[in-house]
């Protein structure tokens, strides 16, 4: 994987106290914005998912950068925001995503249970709407964290669960929580800096039929499947 120099393309950008800049794109497993200081001015490194990003979109998010690098809060770009959430990127973005993410099985199908069973669940019951699984994407993880059931990707809109509970002697309802509040993390607004399991996020999930139970099985879930 090589490094894209797009210098060329971005528009003569207000960088004092900086002599020069350079912006290149960089492959990375997650989108990545960086800058160094050179001896010659600000080199900023954006992630190459934005290779196909519109020109306005990747000027701002230079010039963003630049304040950043001069003490300046980074404050994510209107216009970049709006891009990642377009169909258009998430389509053409997540299979390369996929691609670099090596603890995925890429399959919703495991051994015992079928993720999608879940979801649809989840739907029929009210608890996920169509607008919370657009774009979505559901796969088991090929490993995970010992205490981690569940990991939700928002920018490529992944959700990927443990493997350890792709197993028989675990209830469907509780794959379906581990679903759940994944899902829940794809309905929240990712340009907004908050905490992801604030009051809101946690009103949603007390919404899961017995979720403190839920949660006790995970707590001792290696007991039970000793």
């Amino acid at each position: 994987m090589r490094s894209i120099d797009i210098t060329d393309k971005i528009r003569a950008l207000s960088v004092y106290p900086y002599d020069d800049y350079k912006v290149v794109l960089k492959p990375k497993m997650h989108l990545y914005y960086a800058y160094r200081i050179t001896d010659t001015g600000i080199e900023i490194e954006l992630s190459d998912y934005l290779e196909n990003a519109p020109l306005s979109v990747l000027n701002d998010e230079c010039a963003a950068i630049v304040k950043w690098s001069m003490g300046n809060r980074y404050v994510q770009p209107p216009s970049l925001t709006e891009y990642l959430r377009t169909s258009d990127f998430i389509v053409k973005s997540r299979p390369t995503y996929l691609k670099r993410c090596r603890s995925l099985t890429m399959t919703q199908q495991g051994r015992c249970k079928n993720l999608i069973d879940s979801v649809e669940r989840l739907m029929e019951s009210g608890l996920v709407f169509d607008e919370d699984i657009r774009n979505s994407y559901y796969t088991w993880a090929d490993h995970m964290a010992k205490y981690k059931f569940g990991q939700c990707n928002q920018t490529f809109r992944v959700v990927s669960v443990n493997p350890i509970l792709d197993d028989d002697r675990v209830p469907d309802e509780v794959v379906d929580y581990v679903i759940y509040h994944e899902t829940l993390h794809l309905r929240q607004d990712m340009s907004k800096t908050r905490r992801p399991h604030n009051a809101q996020f946690r009103t949603w999930e007390h919404m899961f039929p017995d979720h403190e139970g839920m949660e006790n099985y995970l707590k001792n879930i290696y007991s039970v499947l000793e």
